[in-house]
């Protein structure tokens, strides 16, 4: 199956991001790297730099290469050199495979070139709503009768539904948990539950006929029905977000209790707030309370200072919440957990 590749691209008509503080690179970083299936642009840029979301410094790249970065391929050879004194990652010297994709170029060639994280973390979230307004869903079309009297449907039943207006792939989905503001209890928003894939069938004004065509939980009579999206590409150029703009990780995707690394988590932040695809922040952590004895033996209780413990990277947004992958953290992500512009190195 095609791998869909992530796009490292800025939003049509958006300035380069600027960052602040020297780019520095790691002590240990290679001069030569040799890119290999699997690698990231994100991966990639862990080797050099202490904070990956700044690659676009150090590759250097002008407004078309941003717009369309695909242009490294495994088997390429990087080469890190400076340039008045600041570093740059470029392709070697005699590498030849540089690609600037056009619409007329071969899936082939987009398979091949490397995407900024990894594409199947994020790919089953691009094209599914995960947060739903309940009193618009409620309304909707529903799945009102199965196959026979069985009560487990399967890939390949006939269904049927009410409220389908039109033709095409709609996906079955059920209210799940609330996601409510940890400070305000304000209700954000309430996640939807993705059961499969359906194509209608026949439509007729009061019953429709459609049949299950993937079924990835399970589909039951009484789902509610959602046009399926069309799936695009996310264009998106790493960032930082300003510093007044905080929140918290309000859930972590699929209910279990800790995320790690390429896992999903909600935050308590939407467009309303100014949020955006793109936005990279740390995730902070509280630091414990300790007792601390002094030289005459006098105990006081002390708090250990919230440090950064990870980061994550926005890339689904709605009015109240946004959906986010966790890139690299310390150990687990929990509910609670803090998040903010990250700190320079």
């Amino acid at each position: 199956m095609r791998k869909r590749i992530i796009s490292l691209a800025l939003l049509l008509g958006l300035a380069f991001p600027a960052f602040s503080g020297e780019l520095t690179v790691k002590p240990d970083a290679p001069s030569r790297y040799t890119v290999a299936p699997g690698d990231t642009l994100w991966g990639i840029a862990g080797r050099y730099l202490q904070s990956p979301w700044r690659w676009p410094e150090l590759w250097r790249m002008n407004r078309d290469q941003v717009r369309n970065p695909h242009w490294i391929y495994p088997g390429n050879v990087l080469a890190l050199d400076y340039v008045n004194g600041r570093p740059r990652l470029s392709l070697a010297d005699g590498e030849q495979r540089e690609v600037k994709l056009s619409p007329r170029s071969r899936p082939e060639e987009q398979d091949q070139a490397i995407a900024s994280i990894p594409a199947e973390a994020i790919e089953p979230f691009l094209a599914r709503p995960l947060v739903v307004d309940p009193a618009q869903f409620v309304t909707g079309p529903r799945l009102v009768a199965g196959p026979d009297e069985r009560i487990s449907i399967t890939q390949g039943d006939r269904v049927y539904a009410s409220g389908v207006t039109e033709k095409g792939t709609w996906q079955a989905y059920r209210l799940g948990k609330q996601l409510v503001d940890p400070d305000s209890k304000e209700v954000l928003g309430v996640e939807a539950v993705y059961g499969g894939d359906l194509a209608v069938d026949k439509l007729r004004p009061d019953i429709q006929t459609l049949t299950v065509r993937k079924v990835a939980g399970e589909v039951l009579v009484g789902d509610h029905l959602v046009r399926a999206p069309k799936t695009a590409l996310v264009n998106y150029a790493p960032r930082r977000p300003d510093d007044n703009l905080r929140g918290k990780i309000i859930a972590v995707y699929q209910g279990i209790s800790g995320a790690a690394q390429y896992s999903t988590v909600a935050l308590n932040l939407g467009t309303r707030n100014q949020m955006a695809p793109g936005l990279v922040f740390g995730i902070y952590k509280k630091g414990n309370a300790i007792s601390i004895v002094d030289a005459a033996g006098k105990k006081r209780e002390a708090q250990l200072p919230t440090e950064q413990a990870g980061a994550l990277f926005v890339y689904r947004v709605f009015d109240k919440v946004s959906y986010a992958l966790v890139l690299d953290s310390d150990g687990a992500v929990y509910v609670g957990d803090s998040v903010a512009a990250p700190e320079e190195p």
